[in-house]
């Protein structure tokens, strides 16, 4: 009986990851049900384009009338015609599909999208910084990422905004631990 229960969960679990994962991501988009189209292409878009995902997400969700205030989650700009008009189409087809036509619904929708996209998230190079302080017996940036971290969702000073909700500096692209965890075996 128990070895009939761990299958029946093993044969269902692709399906429930899935349908878990499709739910997420409509949730961060602010669509009623997941559209493969719309995500296949925004995906593609952010890979083309090199997007930080937190930032992009934080600023969809103040439902952007144009491309432009997205650009600030763009590692690259948009110099490339050809991509200029894929994200504007994307966000044509966006706006299209989560259906907001007054200020009432753009700021309901906005409010839930921001629920689902935190403006703050921990960040490897955040992190690096605050231990070597501690290191040195300055405990402070630990406990401030502590502080902003407990409330990701909420908007927090102008001086965190600009220290913490920030794309990854240059320099810590290609590190070990800061631009990306490894692993040995």
């Amino acid at each position: 009986e128990a070895l009939e229960e761990l299958e029946k969960i093993e044969n269902n679990f692709s399906k429930v990851m899935q349908e878990k994962m499709q739910n997420m991501w409509a949730k961060k988009l602010g669509l009623d049900k997941f559209d493969f189209e719309l995500f296949d292409e925004l995906i593609n878009l952010m890979i083309d384009t090199k997007v930080d995902y937190i930032i992009f997400f934080r600023e969809l969700s103040n439902i952007p009338d144009d491309i432009n205030s997205l650009e600030k989650s763009f590692y690259g700009n948009l110099k490339d015609e050809n991509i200029k008009l894929r994200w504007n189409s994307w966000l044509e087809n966006w706006k299209v599909k989560i259906n907001v036509n007054d200020e009432e619904s753009k700021q309901k929708l906005s409010k839930q999208m921001k629920l689902t996209n935190p403006k703050y998230s921990l960040r490897e190079w955040h992190l690096v910084w605050a231990y070597k302080e501690a290191e040195k017996g300055n405990y402070e940036p630990v406990q401030e990422l502590q502080e902003v971290m407990t409330k990701p969702y909420e908007e927090q000073t102008k001086e965190i905004e600009e220290k913490y909700y920030i794309k990854k500096p240059t320099d810590f692209f290609g590190i070990a631990g800061i631009s990306h965890v490894s692993c040995s075996s």
